[in-house]
C-alpha cells in the first residue's frame, strides 16, 4: 500500500510541501482514484449495486429535495447504443457490466405540488436546474467512492450529454426528466496501464480568505507534470493546450450538447 506521501506525490505529479496530520482508509481510496477503461468479464451483483446507490443517496441534497433518479443499465444492447450516442472511441461501455445513468428528476416534487394544489413557480428559475446538476454530481461521487471501496473501478461519462434526447429515447426517459451523467462500474482489468493522473497544484486553485491573482508558472508546472505522466504511455499532452482547444466553441457545437437549453426548457425549467 502506498504511503500518504507517495499518493500525494502521484496526485500532484511532484512531492508536496505539506504533511497530512492524519490519514485513513477513506483518504487512501479517494487519492487512488483512476479512470478505468478495461474491464474483466465479471458481473456486479445487484445487491452490490443497491449498496452503491444507498451510498449515493447518503450524500447531501439541496433542501432535501432529492431530485435525482438513476437508471441501472445492464443490457448489452443498451450499453452498445449508449456507446454510439456518446461517441466513445474505445469499447469500454460495451465491456463494463453496469452503467448508472443519473437523472434530474423533479417528478416527485411536481406530484407533491399538484396534490397540494400549488404552482411550481420555482422551476422558472435557473437555480432549480442548477441544483439538479449539483445533486447529480454529489450522488455520483458518493457512488464512485463506495464502488472503489469495494474493490471495483469506475469511469464517469459526461458524454451522455453529447445527445441527451437520444439517451432519453433509448432508455424511455420522459422529456421532463433529464439524464446528465453516467458512471461505469465494474471489475478493473489489472493489466490496464492506467495510473493516478496528476491534478493542478493546490497553489493554482486554493485561495486563502480572498481571491489572489493566478500565477502562470503553476500552469507551466502542471503542463510538465501531466506531460511526464502521459509520457509513460508513449503520449505527450500539455494541459494548457488541451484546454485551450476545448474552450473553443467547436468543442460544444460538434455534438448535440448545444441543444441542452432546449432539453431543459422542454423539461419545464424556465432558466430565468
Amino acid at each position: 500500500m502506498p504511503t500518504p506521501e507517495e499518493l500525494l506525490a502521484a496526485r500532484y505529479g511532484a512531492p508536496v510541501s505539506w504533511t497530512p496530520p492524519q490519514w485513513n482508509h477513506t483518504l487512501d481510496i479517494i487519492h487512488q482514484h483512476r479512470s478505468v477503461r478495461r474491464w474483466l468479464d465479471k458481473p456486479v451483483a445487484d445487491d452490490t449495486i443497491r449498496t452503491i446507490i444507498s451510498a449515493a443517496q447518503s450524500g447531501s441534497t439541496s433542501s432535501n429535495k432529492q431530485v435525482i433518479s438513476v437508471i441501472v443499465v445492464k443490457d448489452p444492447e443498451a450499453r452498445k447504443a449508449l456507446s454510439e450516442i456518446s461517441q466513445q472511441m474505445f469499447p469500454h461501455l460495451e465491456q463494463v457490466p453496469v452503467v448508472l445513468i443519473w437523472l434530474i428528476d423533479f417528478s416527485r416534487i411536481r406530484y407533491a405540488a399538484t396534490r397540494e394544489q400549488l404552482p411550481t413557480g420555482a422551476h422558472d428559475y435557473l437555480d432549480e436546474a442548477a441544483l439538479g446538476f449539483l445533486d447529480a454530481g454529489v450522488a455520483a461521487q458518493n457512488a464512485a467512492i463506495a464502488a472503489e471501496s469495494l474493490g471495483l473501478g469506475t469511469l464517469y461519462l459526461g458524454s451522455v450529454r453529447n445527445d441527451v434526447e437520444a439517451v432519453q429515447k433509448l432508455l424511455g426517459i420522459p422529456p421532463e426528466i433529464v439524464p446528465v451523467l453516467g458512471l461505469e462500474i465494474g471489475h478493473p482489468d489489472p493489466t490496464e496501464p492506467a495510473g493516478i493522473k496528476p491534478r493542478l497544484p493546490q497553489e493554482a486553485i486554493v485561495h486563502w480568505d480572498t481571491y489572489s491573482t493566478p500565477d502562470p508558472t503553476h500552469i507551466d508546472a502542471y503542463d510538465q507534470a501531466l506531460d511526464t505522466y502521459f509520457s509513460r504511455y508513449g503520449q505527450h499532452q500539455l494541459w494548457s493546450t488541451q484546454m485551450a482547444h476545448r474552450a473553443a466553441s467547436t468543442s460544444t457545437t460538434k455534438t448535440n450538447r448545444k441543444f441542452l437549453r432546449r432539453v431543459l426548457e422542454r423539461a419545464g425549467f424556465g432558466l430565468k
